[in-house]
């Protein structure tokens, strides 16, 4: 008897919790928000449809870390670090909650307002890491779209 994934949110979205995910409460929320910006946001699925690979994110304070598995049009969040990403993330969980607050304005991220511009002083000094971040660009700005509250 194999175990099973956790859909979150409505089945279009494909989105699911891998077997234990849901031990790791980012694992949770991240699939929640991501689910819950989409669905207010229909115009980011576009990018959601488009991302493909793992990325790994890491709170660093917490001790928690998830990887993000899109498939083209679906998502599969992961408890702990699965496969080899892309994309590396490492910052502190407030830093964390950042990336979700961050302006989308004509289509893009937004790095000109207030938070914006902290977290490209987070990157800059080191407190954000993003390992993969110039050769998966895109990647980065598409998994900033469909995390954006905003």
């Amino acid at each position: 008897m194999g175990e099973t994934f956790t859909r979150v949110g409505p089945e279009n979205l494909g989105i699911f919790l891998a077997p234990g995910a849901e031990e790791a409460g980012m694992a949770s929320m991240m699939a929640e928000m991501i689910s819950t910006n989409l669905q207010n946001k229909p115009g980011r699925v576009k990018d959601y449809n488009a991302l493909r690979g793992t990325i790994w994110i890491t709170a660093t304070d917490a001790e928690v870390d998830i990887t993000l598995a899109f498939t083209g049009g679906g998502l599969i969040v992961h408890g702990g670090k699965v496969g080899h990403p892309i994309l590396q993330i490492s910052a502190d969980s407030a830093t964390l909650m950042d990336l979700a607050n961050i302006t989308i304005k004509y289509g893009m991220p937004y790095y000109f307002d207030e938070v914006g511009k902290q977290v490209l002083n987070k990157i800059k000094s080191g407190e954000i890491k993003i390992k993969g971040m110039v050769p998966h660009i895109m990647e980065l700005t598409r998994l900033t779209k469909i995390m954006s509250v905003k």
